[in-house]
């Protein structure tokens, strides 16, 4: 892979910002994924009776299954050219590593949003594809229960993907990024995700962007301690 330099990045982002539409707008954007999530979440919940406990194992099943999602589709489609994942290839690798690199990963406006965050109609392709069908199948052949929490366990682990990668891209000292540095280990997530931005790295290495699970079981985990990444930095930039 290319190294893509300061130069390149800077002329890049220029680029993308002038391709954003003039009626695009960020928080719209956000709220309009956060308030179909959280609706179907809590609709789901609000729908369970007398709920027995292999039916609750469903909904972190669920979110181990997810977990694979992210990381499959991350892995074999954002980053490898395939015939039906041409789409997402070009905003993910194209955009999103050409937008952002490890030395420069903040997010300078609300409208740069529109790199960091899923498209508004992805959440409702994955109701449709995803959620809809399986829900199906689990109310007809195990449980209505077992269905709503299927639902809730999967919008669950959409928007934990969004809040997790778009917290990574917060500008440093930022006030929302403070609130994130109290969670235990979202500072070592946050440099995973980092280091994934590397150019050598980005189709090799840490593609979970949540929890690393998938990164761990099948041998794609890499880690650079926050002191040496620093060094290679301010090497690079000499």
């Amino acid at each position: 892979m290319a190294i893509m330099t300061l130069e390149a990045m800077a002329k890049f982002r220029a680029l993308y910002r002038q391709s954003i539409g003039s009626n695009y707008n960020g928080w719209l954007h956000m709220f309009s994924v956060l308030l179909v999530g959280l609706g179907v979440i809590f609709y789901s919940l609000s729908r369970l009776e007398s709920v027995s406990l292999y039916e609750y194992a469903v909904f972190p099943l669920t979110l181990f299954v997810v977990n694979f999602a992210e990381y499959y589709a991350h892995r074999w489609l954002g980053h490898r050219k395939t015939k039906y994942g041409k789409l997402f290839y070009s905003r993910h690798t194209g955009d999103h590593h050409s937008f952002f690199l490890e030395h420069s990963m903040d997010y300078q406006s609300v409208r740069d949003w529109r790199v960091v965050l899923f498209p508004v109609y992805l959440i409702f392709a994955f109701l449709i594809g995803l959620i809809l069908p399986g829900g199906y199948v689990l109310a007809e052949f195990v449980s209505g229960n077992s269905a709503y929490l299927y639902a809730a366990g999967g919008i669950s682990g959409y928007l934990f993907y969004e809040i997790m990668h778009f917290s990574y891209h917060i500008p440093r000292g930022h006030w929302a990024e403070k609130i994130f540095l109290y969670i235990p280990g979202w500072k070592a997530l946050r440099h995973l995700h980092v280091l994934h931005h590397k150019r050598e790295k980005m189709g090799e290495a840490n593609f979970n962007i949540t929890l690393p699970i998938f990164d761990l079981l099948l041998g794609t985990l890499y880690w650079q301690s926050p002191t040496t990444f620093s060094a290679e930095l301010k090497t690079k930039a000499e």
